[in-house]
C-alpha cells in the first residue's frame, strides 16, 4: 500500500506538532530511558505478537500486532490491544499482502521513559513501487502504545526492496541512544535510523551486507561482540541464485564506531535460519548464535555459537539434540534452531538461549513442536540442565496436537518483574491456523510451569480465520 511519508528523499518521520515535540523533550529530560518492551513504563516487559498473515477489514495478509501487558503475575490477559493499519493513529491503511507485523523491535527511541515498538511491513507498496516496504513506530506512553509514525527507504523507495523485513536495535556509538536497524534485502543492505525525540536525524546510514545486488532472505541481530561499549550488528542472508553455491548463505559482522558508522568485519559462509546475540559465557563480550535447521551435519538441526572476543568474532562450538543433557533425540526435519531468543532465565547473570524446533514429533503425533532453553555457563552454552517445553508438558495448559508447530517463534522477556526472563512460544498453526502463544515463567531454577498460560487468537480479540497468532514474537 502507499503510505504517506514512505517515499522520502531521506528517512524522515511523519510531521509531529512542535508542542508534542516540546512535551516529549521535557518528559525525556525528567525520566530515565524506558526498557525495551515496557510500553507503559510500569516495570514489566510487555509482549508484542505479530500476525502478518491476518485479515484486516477483509484484506487478506494485511497483518496486525497484538499486545499483552506484563504484570506481577505475568502476562495480563485482561490488558490487551490489537493494532493494525486500520487502528486510529496508525499511519497508512490495511491492504492485502502488506504483512504488517512481519518484524518487531523495541527501544525507547524518543527517550521519554516509555518503550516504543517498531513494526515492519516489508510487502507494503510505497511511491508506486510494489513491495517497497515500510516501518511503523508506535510510541509508548503511561497508557501503553499509542499513535505511530511511518518510515521508509532513503532517497527513493524501490520495487521489491522489502524495507523492514527484519528489525533489531543497537547503540552504535555507545552513547546511550538506541538506533533502529532495518534490513533491506532487495538491495542487500541494512539501514540504521537515528532518533531525536520523535523525528529521525538527518543523516541515516546504510551498509552493504552481502556484496551482491540483492538477497532472497535476510536476518539481523545486534550486541557488543568485541566489548568496546558500542553496538555491533550481525547480518545474515540467503541468496538462492547468487554466485558460488558455497557463498549463497552466511552472515557478516559489522562493528559500531564512535563516528556512528560501521566497519565491516568477518564474513562466515554457513547456513542461517535464525540469529541471536548474547553473552552466554559472562565475559562481557556478546556471542553470536546461528540456527541451522538442516539435517546435516546434525540430524534435526543445530545451533552454532561463535564466541565474542576483544578482536571480534572468535572460535565456535555447536549444540544439537544429541548434546548431553539436551532433552529428546533429533530426527530428520525437527527444525531445531528455527527460532532463537536470548534472556537470563535463571538469574545467574549469563544469557541463556531459547531454541524453537517446530516440527518435533511426539510419538505418532507429527509436527507438534518443542521449545528448549539452553543455559549459559563459564564455558558458554551447555546441554547441562537444559529444559524442553511442549504443550504436553505437565503444568502447561492444553494438549499437543499434530501440525501445530509449537516453537515456530520463541521469546525471552521478564513479564512478571522478578528479574528472570520468561519463555513465550508461538504455535501459529494450532486452532486450525488461528494460532496461540504459551507463556512459561523463569526463575532461579530455570523454567517453572507454575502459572503457565496459553492465549489464543480469540481471547486476544483477533477476529477472522488464519491469523496464525505466534508467527512472530517481539523479544
Amino acid at each position: 500500500m502507499a503510505a504517506a511519508g514512505l517515499a522520502a528523499s531521506l528517512i524522515l518521520g511523519l510531521a509531529v506538532p512542535a508542542s508534542v515535540l516540546a512535551s516529549a523533550s521535557a518528559a525525556a529530560a525528567a525520566r530515565a530511558a524506558g526498557r525495551p518492551y515496557d510500553f507503559n513504563g510500569d516495570g514489566y516487559r510487555d509482549l508484542a505478537i505479530g500476525s502478518p498473515s491476518a485479515t484486516v477489514a477483509g484484506r487478506r495478509g494485511a497483518g496486525l500486532v497484538s499486545v499483552l501487558y506484563g504484570s506481577r503475575k505475568g502476562l495480563n490477559g485482561a490488558r490487551k490491544k490489537v493494532i493494525s493499519q486500520a487502528t486510529a493513529g496508525v499511519p497508512g491503511a490495511p491492504e492485502a499482502g502488506d504483512h504488517f507485523g512481519s518484524s518487531l523491535a523495541s527501544a525507547d527511541f524518543d527517550r521519554d521513559g516509555y518503550a516504543d515498538l517498531a513494526i515492519g511491513a516489508p510487502e507494503e507498496d510505497a511511491g508506486g513501487k510494489t513491495n517497497a516496504g515500510g516501518v511503523t513506530i508506535l510510541w509508548g506512553s503511561r497508557k501503553g502504545l499509542g499513535k505511530g509514525s511511518a518510515y521508509g527507504e532513503a532517497r527513493t523507495a524501490g520495487a521489491l526492496h522489502r524495507f523492514g523485513e527484519e528489525l533489531t536495535v543497537t547503540d552504535i556509538q555507545g552513547d546511550g541512544s538506541p538506533e533502529l536497524i532495518v534490513t533491506v534485502p532487495g538491495t542487500s543492505t541494512f539501514t540504521w535510523i537515528y532518533f531525536n525525540t520523535r523525528t529521525t536525524a538527518s543523516k541515516p546510514g546504510t551498509a552493504s551486507a552481502a556484496g551482491r545486488a540483492d538477497v532472497d532472505r535476510s536476518w539481523v541481530a545486534a550486541g557488543d561482540i568485541n566489548g568496546d561499549g558500542r553496538g555491533d550488528v550481525v547480518y545474515g542472508w540467503y541468496d538462492y541464485d547468487g554466485g558460488e553455491v558455497s557463498q549463497r548463505r552466511g552472515f557478516t559482522v559489522f562493528y559500531g564506531g564512535a563516528n556512528g558508522r560501521f566497519s565491516t568485519g568477518r564474513t562466515v559462509y554457513t547456513t542461517v535460519h535464525a540469529l541471536a546475540v548474547g553473552d552466554f559465557d559472562g565475559d562481557r563480550r556478546a556471542d553470536v548464535a546461528v540456527g541451522d535447521t538442516y539435517d546435516k551435519p546434525s540430524v534435526g538441526g543445530r545451533v552454532t555459537v561463535y564466541r565474542g572476543s576483544m578482536f571480534g568474532l572468535g572460535g565456535s562450538y555447536g549444540i544439537d539434540q544429541a548434546t548431553p543433557g539436551v532433552p529428546g533425540a533429533g530426527i530428520n526435519e525437527d527444525l531445531f534452531g528455527y527460532s532463537l531468543a536470548v534472556g537470563d532465565v535463571n538469574r545467574d547473570g549469563r544469557a541463556d538461549l531459547a531454541v524453537g524446533a517446530p516440527r518435533v514429533d511426539i510419538g505418532r503425533t507429527f509436527n507438534v513442536g518443542r521449545a528448549y532453553v539452553l543455559f549459559g555457563a563459564p564455558g558458554g552454552l551447555t546441554g547441562r540442565g537444559a529444559q524442553a517445553i511442549t504443550e504436553n508438558t505437565k503444568g502447561v495448559p492444553g494438549t499437543a496436537a499434530a501440525y501445530e508447530n509449537f516453537g515456530t517463534q520463541v521469546g525471552l522477556l521478564d513479564h512478571d518483574g522478578d528479574g528472570a526472563a520468561d519463555l513465550t512460544a508461538g504455535a501459529p498453526d494450532e486452532d486450525r491456523g488461528n494460532g496461540g502463544v504459551t507463556f512459561v515463567r523463569g526463575g532461579k531454577g530455570g523454567l517453572t510451569t507454575r502459572g503457565a498460560a496459553v492465549v489464543g487468537a480469540g481471547a486476544l480479540g483477533v477476529r477472522g480465520k488464519g491469523a496464525h497468532l505466534g508467527n512472530r514474537l517481539g523479544h
